[in-house]
């Protein structure tokens, strides 16, 4: 195995939010001091124009790479990292991997769909998808609009606290796994933390806030552009729940991204035989891929060259995500 070609970790990148918190530091992220952190890029790779988070693509953290952009990997081992997957037209990782803490609710929000993109210049599609990670007494996700609801009457409601009740509540359990297509109206409650997989955007389109509710300062709504995107009943709008035991369990499979979730004993571990390359997050226990270790809440990207002779092991019980991207 070339030294250039083993896989390797990435170094987050910390976006501050007025809902988050500090959790992700027992996740091994090293949190500046007295900000609440809302996420951490795990994998990313946007261009600078698409967001207002700086600085918006990994540096690589092991490994001889070290140092390097994530785009600088693609510019110089582009078909030895994605193999048959193309990169953005931007010539960027067409995949955008986030863990999530939410020390409070989310804005309710809503990601345009392709037909809005493809009517609105400078907005990209936004499909993702959660697996909850941790939770705390009591909390919620709120995925979809109830099936009572009625677009119109959601429209009015746009940035009034009169919207919520027009939201489809469940459960968060650590372990489950929830779709979130382009068009799905949706938030996470406060105390869920969870592993966000998504194509590379950063569109969002704003419909309640929650700022009188927890006194944060009140953001700009969007309310045309919120009412234009949201969808009754998008397809695809699933919900799994957790399991217990060992085994491996497919996640989801659509047009960007595929994820399966690996629950395994001590021990060589396969992955997938898709072509591509993987990005690989470990939720619980450790999982040594090659001569790294990773522990829950770390993230590495296995190049597509080195997949099938990739040696990956679980060192305890552990759960891990696996993702490829789809050609």
């Amino acid at each position: 195995m070339s030294l250039s070609l083993a896989p390797f970790t990435l170094r987050p990148v910390l976006v501050a939010k007025p809902w988050g918190g500090r959790r992700l530091e027992s996740y091994d992220k090293d949190l500046p001091a007295d900000v609440m952190i809302g996420e951490s890029w795990e994998v990313a790779d946007l261009p600078d124009h698409v967001t207002d988070v700086a600085d918006p693509c990994s540096l690589v953290a092991s490994g001889p790479l070290a140092g390097r952009s994530l785009r600088s990997v693609i510019e110089v081992a582009g078909e030895e990292l994605l193999g048959p997957v193309l990169p953005t037209e931007e010539g960027q990782f067409p995949l955008l991997v986030k863990l999530l803490d939410a020390r409070e609710h989310l804005s309710v929000q809503v990601h345009p769909h392709a037909e809005y993109v493809a009517e609105h210049p400078g907005t990209r599609l936004k499909t993702e998808s959660w697996y909850v990670v941790a939770t705390q007494p009591g909390s919620v996700l709120f995925h979809g609009l109830r099936k009572d609801a009625d677009l119109d009457s959601v429209h009015r409601t746009i940035g009034t606290p009169e919207i919520v009740p027009h939201l489809r509540t469940i459960a968060a359990e650590p372990g489950s796994f929830h779709h979130v297509p382009a068009g799905l109206v949706h938030s996470l409650g406060a105390g869920v933390m969870v592993a966000e997989i998504q194509v590379p955007s950063d569109t969002t389109f704003r419909l309640y806030d929650w700022a009188d509710e927890y006194g944060r300062t009140p953001r700009q709504m969007h309310y045309e552009q919120g009412a234009a995107s949201m969808l009754l009943d998008p397809p695809d709008a699933e919900s799994l729940p957790a399991v217990t035991g060992f085994g491996v369990r497919d996640l989801i499979a659509n047009e960007h991204y595929w994820m399966r979730e690996h629950r395994q004993p001590i021990g060589p571990v396969a992955l997938d035989g898709r072509p591509g390359p993987r990005v690989l997050m470990a939720v619980e226990g450790r999982v040594l891929v090659e001569d790294l270790v990773l522990s829950a809440g770390t993230t590495a990207i296995v190049p597509a060259a080195v997949v099938g002779q990739c040696d990956v092991r679980a060192a305890d019980d552990a759960v891990f995500l696996e993702v490829g991207i789809t050609p």
